[in-house]
């Protein structure tokens, strides 16, 4: 069956600032490149260390077109909302020939490939393949070694498991194979004693490739534009090419005061990743999670109730699986609607108990919907978005209500089967 209320572009907000809520962006890195901070100035750079980087191709248009024959072989693009509009969130290796990039805009696309495919994004169904992924890593290395640098890109430190580079090779072979036995998917990897040679050897070859750097080859990493190297982007790019530094190997070789007068201390870290001096290791999240937030930006605006109330549904699915998925629950929850001139209502509840129950979420938002300002056909609703507050770990523990029998579910083995099938496959029967 077509899903005719579909994503426009997904963003996993975690957090409170409400006042960006509505900024048009795509998904970005989790993390950023190594600070200062990050580094360890102690030594000069990494020994005897094994880090793989995992760039899965062109990820969303991979998904689309595994899940989609007729879409294999064609130039494809994820962003777009119908009527050209949209942005290319990621395209196609078919559609990259083209000149086809992320960031263009889906009018400007088929300008230049009248024959694309303009998709749109369905960002749980993305993040449900790569949680399945990340899972299949600790499979291979301990979880304190992986760390999630973007939706479709991971590092992992293989050192605890490989004692050199040949049994590295060996278990980063081995995880490329369950990557494809377990999501049919394609995964381009880069093996080097640190961080930032991974990720740049992963480029060498792709899609589907796989690159080793060590201190002895390095010279293959040091011909690459300077614009390859992460945290410099294209206006610092722009910057280093005034300097005179166009290649990685111009940029080993700068003078640091240089760097230092044009960047200040980032000038300093940019020298030493192209030298291969990054010190820094596996970065992993330790604050406590203080929220979970989803907006979900429709293609086409709706207002009739049913529509309505499918959508809040959908969104209080999504947000009480990844309570689960946390082993969290919720005690309060906030409902927003964003209308077609950019005005938006919404209204915080605190929950009768902390929960994760789809049923209860569904209930508690259509209730607070009630009370919200609603579309209408002159007026409709172009985003939905939900978020939950005051989380804390699941107890399994739950007041006894003593005047009507609620059956327990188990939502872990349903989203175990939505994992696996995809967010369609079941669902919990809640009457209207």
């Amino acid at each position: 069956m077509q899903q005719t209320i579909s994503s426009t572009f997904f963003i996993p907000r975690e957090g409170t600032d409400f006042d960006d809520l509505y900024r048009r962006v795509r998904i970005m890195p989790l993390y950023s490149f190594p600070h200062t901070k990050d580094l360890n100035w102690r030594i000069r750079e990494h020994t005897d260390r094994f880090f793989v980087h995992i760039d899965f191709d062109a990820f969303y248009a991979q998904v689309e077109q595994r899940d989609n024959v007729k879409l294999r072989g064609k130039p494809v693009s994820v962003g777009g909302t119908g009527g050209g509009k949209g942005i290319v969130m990621t395209a196609s290796y078919e559609a990259r020939a083209y000149g086809v990039d992320t960031g263009m805009s889906v009018l400007e696309a088929k300008k230049i490939c009248p024959q694309l495919i303009s998709l749109p994004c369905y960002g749980p169904k993305y993040e449900s393949i790569m949680l399945n992924l990340m899972n299949a890593l600790k499979e291979f290395v301990p979880e304190d070694c992986i760390e999630q640098y973007s939706i479709d890109e991971c590092f992992a430190d293989l050192t605890p498991v490989a004692k050199d580079f040949f049994e590295a090779v060996k278990i980063a072979s081995a995880i490329k194979r369950r990557i494809r036995e377990l999501e049919n998917l394609t995964a381009s990897m880069g093996i080097s004693y640190n961080k930032t040679y991974a990720k740049l050897a992963t480029k060498l070859q792709k899609p589907d490739g796989f690159s080793v750097i060590t201190q002895e080859n390095k010279e293959k990493i040091f011909s690459m534009p300077a614009g390859k190297l992460w945290g410099v982007g294209r206006r610092n790019e722009l910057r280093l090419l005034m300097l005179g530094v166009r290649t990685i190997r111009d940029l080993a070789g700068s003078s640091e005061r240089m760097l230092r007068q044009e960047f200040g201390v980032n000038g300093l870290v940019f020298r030493k990743l192209a030298r291969g001096e990054d010190t820094s290791e596996i970065f992993r999240k330790e604050r406590s999670e203080k929220s979970l937030n989803h907006y979900h930006t429709l293609s086409e605006p709706i207002y009739r109730p049913a529509d309505v109330k499918t959508e809040i549904r959908r969104i209080g699915e999504y947000i009480c699986r990844k309570l689960r998925s946390k082993n969290l629950v919720a005690g309060y929850m906030h409902l927003s609607v964003r209308f077609e001139n950019l005005r938006y209502a919404s209204d915080l509840v605190k929950l009768t108990n902390y929960t994760s129950d789809d049923r209860e979420i569904f209930n508690t938002a259509l209730s607070v919907y009630r009370r919200l300002h609603k579309p209408t056909k002159e007026m409709k609703g172009r985003q939905f978005g939900m978020g939950v507050y005051d989380l804390h770990t699941d107890l399994k523990e739950k007041n006894l209500n003593l005047f009507e029998s609620e059956p327990e579910l188990p939502y872990r083995a349903l989203d175990r089967l939505k994992s696996k099938y995809g967010e369609g496959v079941i669902r919990v029967g809640i009457g209207s």
